[in-house]
């Protein structure tokens, strides 16, 4: 397990480097080898080495190296060297032998199953549905890892990388009829643009999108992926709202806040609908009357007459909802 918690650009950077690990490339035997030579990684990259041990594997040698000749680069074979630490090649311009280090032609590769772990504990996939992460449906580029809850129902979840190369491959699986007709496909890279219809109800989100960037600390964008996941075939969204009310969990999230509200209590959770109904209406401040009503649907007179009387025993309800003082309320977005 790695000794410290992936930073949000960490994350970010190690998705890039997961992307561009499939990548072919041959070793010194002809073997094709899947992933990131140090010259290119080492340049590119601003994980640190702890970071880079941590989440990657050395998966063999390069057999060939870019070689510089002028301004340019050119492939030269690689030979092993005496001196494990090195290996040699013939310059292309004097002809004579020089020396690259082994680290810099060693070829990188991000461990698939340690991230795919870490992008389910994003979405909070049970541990027992993640069987897929070890199998992929298709090797290299397709995972299943698992079924998340994605607005109001539990939805197949899957990762993609290379998509843009094998689009035709992952477009044939899906239309395979023995998959469920709907799912969520997270992508490494880019998705399809959106003049290309999605195969049935899939729908593709690239992560670099629904990783909050802003947070340290990673977090999924729930609200986007569910509008993505219900958005028409053409992949138009809905405008996004800085709030989002999950009506299953009661659970409040303001985008700029770390830690999500989960609210306890049915007529306390019945307010906060109310009121991020509204917001969607466009309206981001109602009279304490309304939602007050809005808490006790079934009695003509509110069982509570102040907010604070509703929201009695819950000691940080005002870090969500404040008042704008003429007896208006809203939510606390800054």
């Amino acid at each position: 397990m790695p000794s410290k918690p992936l930073s949000t650009p960490s994350l970010l950077e190690l998705l890039d480097l997961f992307e561009r690990s499939s990548q072919p490339l041959t070793d010194a035997e002809g073997q094709r080898l899947r992933g990131v030579p140090g010259w290119d990684l080492f340049h590119r990259t601003s994980l640190s080495t702890r970071e880079l041990a941590e989440w990657t594997e050395c998966v063999g040698y390069s057999g060939c190296f870019p070689a510089p000749c002028g301004d340019e680069r050119v492939p030269v074979e690689l030979l092993e060297d005496s001196d494990p630490t090195r290996y040699r090649y013939r310059c292309p311009e004097t002809f004579r032998r020089k020396y690259v280090a082994a680290t810099d032609v060693a070829v990188y590769a991000v461990h698939v199953p340690m991230l795919l772990q870490f992008v389910s504990d994003l979405l909070d996939v049970p541990q027992a549905l993640r069987r897929g992460i070890e199998s992929p449906a298709i090797d290299g580029v397709l995972w299943k890892i698992g079924k998340a809850r994605i607005g109001a129902a539990h939805t197949d979840i899957w990762f993609v990388r290379s998509l843009a190369s094998c689009i035709e491959d992952v477009f044939r699986h899906f239309h395979s009829q023995t998959l469920p007709d709907q799912g969520l496909i997270l992508s490494s890279g880019v998705v399809p643009p959106d003049f290309v219809r999605p195969p049935r109800n899939y729908r593709f989100a690239s992560l670099h999108d629904v990783i909050v960037d802003y947070l340290p600390e990673p977090r999924m964008d729930i609200d986007l992926l569910h509008r993505i996941l219900s958005s028409p075939a053409d992949g138009t969204l809905r405008p996004v709202l800085p709030v989002h009310f999950d009506e299953y969990t009661h659970t409040l999230t303001i985008r700029s806040r770390t830690n999500p509200w989960h609210i306890k209590g049915d007529r306390q959770a019945a307010a906060v609908r109310y009121l991020y109904q509204q917001a969607c209406n466009g309206r981001w401040t109602v009279p304490a009357n309304e939602i007050l009503k809005a808490a006790s649907p079934d009695t003509e007179t509110p069982r509570s007459r102040r907010m604070q009387s509703l929201f009695s025993g819950n000691a940080f309800w005002e870090d969500y909802i404040v008042s704008d003082g003429n007896g208006q309320f809203g939510f606390q977005l800054d």
